[in-house]
């Protein structure tokens, strides 16, 4: 066998050793490194013949050497002035998009309401790490007394509309552990047992109550990313109609440059990233603008409605089209014969490919590979804003949504209605509705802050089948939220009743139909397992 190992000095191997997993391995990680050399090294690997290792040592590492540095105490100082220059070079004047992706950036956002959490969630490829309100109580203070809400910049020039909001939004929280605490002892009434029984009983009162909390409700929230991202991000924030989120893009863009600043030389560049957030503002008022003059406005409806899902578009030959994926990423026949291929076969024999290529699916995490992505699925949902916030954060789909409003009612969730507790669950919601529709007359968006998790919206969510198996089989397990079980669960229906996808719905073996008054008692029983494996 041709050996292609590397050879490297004592002294080479040395250094190497403080900087990479392994010194003589095809395959290593980089440690020890700021993420701009980290990016710098990859952008300058794509152009030279040589190894990843041997430039460090050629083109990096000799900078700090130069510089007198100690070179093996902690790395930080590594190459950064000469991955500034080439990025510099590279991003500024060439404009190479793609080597910005080649940083990660952890960033915390906290104290961020709801509504801020949806826009920065927004972004397709980053990751994000949310305050859960199934698992979190929200309704304690803080030291000065306060519950855990932002109230909108818009409505400060007014002490009127400040004072009606925070005394809608106080009273909601207040509602709120009422109503918790109340679930809480009726449900203990009625399943009582065990430590690992008492935490899911918890887990479902927190669920009962979130209804109440409303959008302006903080959170935090763990964002990771690239360069690239977090600076479509800034813009996206910069271009919002909402004070909070420009706000909240400004501390950000100061933060990337702390950590690094020559991913970013755009992002204050009138020509570049002012530029940019015009174009995304305008772009909004310019549409708003049109559809006022076309006398298109969201309007409310007439009554209340009730959470429903319709699938409203979709491929009638999606089946076929996955065979068609399935046989040619096997076999790879053009598309003359394709045509023949599948003219061919059966209906048995389609269902004996959709079986192979799906296989023994024991966990719900193994899924058929990517000719389930070649049909989509079109759906309008209409849920409360708390499902909501849960589904949209898939980021392989692509959701339309509105800001909450009130419009479209709300319902009372069950386990309040038998915990005696709907009444005072509904005077607050009804309060909150009042404030809104008078907070939306006189500042427009600001008022969805008011806007309790237990209202309905409507939203469309597309995608294709590999994501619409992730999402409902997750979405509908015994330990999600009921409410977005019951979407989940409407959808896989949807596919097989209404598309007529079979063989999809089939394959969706691990999906959960099943009704649960507390949900959570097996997953917690297994996490109980797994900690006493892990002691």
């Amino acid at each position: 066998m041709f050996d292609i190992t590397e050879s490297f000095s004592e002294r080479e191997a040395e250094i190497l050793s403080h900087y990479f997993t392994s010194v003589d391995g095809p395959v290593f990680g980089l440690i020890n490194l700021p993420e701009i050399v980290k990016a710098a090294l990859f952008a300058r690997y794509s152009r030279t013949h040589k190894s990843l290792r041997r430039l460090f040592l050629d083109e990096f590492y000799e900078e700090l050497v130069e510089r007198g540095g100690n070179e093996l105490s902690d790395g930080r100082g590594v190459g950064v002035v000469r991955a500034e220059r080439l990025f510099a070079r590279v991003i500024a004047e060439y404009g190479d998009d793609s080597v910005a992706q080649l940083g990660g950036i952890h960033v915390a956002c906290e104290q961020s309401s709801n509504i801020l959490t949806k826009i920065i969630e927004r972004g397709r490829l980053m990751s994000y790490l949310e305050q859960s309100t199934r698992y979190v109580p929200y309704g304690e203070r803080d030291a000065g007394g306060h519950f855990r809400y932002h109230v909108p910049e818009e409505l400060l020039p007014s002490s009127e509309a400040v004072q009606r909001y925070c005394t809608v939004v106080d009273r909601l929280f207040e509602s709120y552990n009422t109503v918790r605490g109340e679930v809480l002892h009726y449900l203990r009434s009625q399943v009582g047992g065990s430590e690992v029984e008492d935490r899911a009983v918890r887990a479902a009162s927190l669920d009962a109550a979130r209804g109440l909390l409303p959008a302006g409700t903080l959170s935090n929230l763990g964002v990771f990313g690239s360069a690239q991202s977090y600076e479509q991000l800034i813009y996206r924030l910069r271009a919002s109609h909402y004070g909070e989120a420009r706000h909240y893009g400004d501390l950000l863009h100061d933060v990337v440059l702390r950590v690094a600043p020559a991913f970013f030389p755009r992002v204050d560049r009138a020509d570049r990233g002012g530029v940019w957030v015009r174009y995304l503002s305008d772009r909004r008022e310019a549409t708003v603008a049109v559809l006022n003059q076309l006398g298109i406005v969201r309007s409310g409806v007439s009554e209340a409605l009730s959470p429903s899902v319709r699938l409203i578009d979709f491929d009638v030959n999606g089946e076929h089209r996955i065979a068609e994926g399935i046989i040619f990423e096997t076999v790879g026949p053009d598309s003359e014969t394709m045509l023949g291929l599948l003219d061919s076969l059966t209906s048995d024999d389609m269902d004996t490919l959709f079986r192979a290529y799906r296989g023994e699916r024991s966990n719900r995490r193994y899924r058929p590979g990517r000719a389930f992505e070649r049909t989509r699925y079109g759906f309008e949902i209409v849920c409360d804003y708390g499902a909501f916030r849960d589904l949209q954060r898939h980021r392989l789909l692509t959701p339309l949504w509105l800001e909450p409003s009130t419009t479209l009612g709300y319902v009372i969730p069950k386990l309040v209605l038998d915990a005696g507790v709907g009444g005072l669950y509904g005077d607050a919601m009804d309060a909150a509705s009042e404030a809104e529709s008078f907070l939306a007359e006189r500042f427009g968006s600001a008022s969805s802050y008011v806007v309790p998790m237990g209202y309905l919206v409507r939203f469309r969510l597309e995608m294709n089948a590999r994501e619409a198996m992730h999402l409902i089989e997750l979405r509908s397990q015994a330990s999600g939220h009921p409410n977005y079980r019951f979407v989940a669960q409407k959808m896989h229906e949807a596919i097989r009743n209404i598309a007529g996808h079979h063989r999809v719905a089939e394959a969706m073996s691990h999906v959960d139909h099943e009704e649960y008054v507390v949900g959570r008692v097996d997953a917690e029983r297994n996490a109980e397992k797994s900690r006493s494996r892990l002691s």
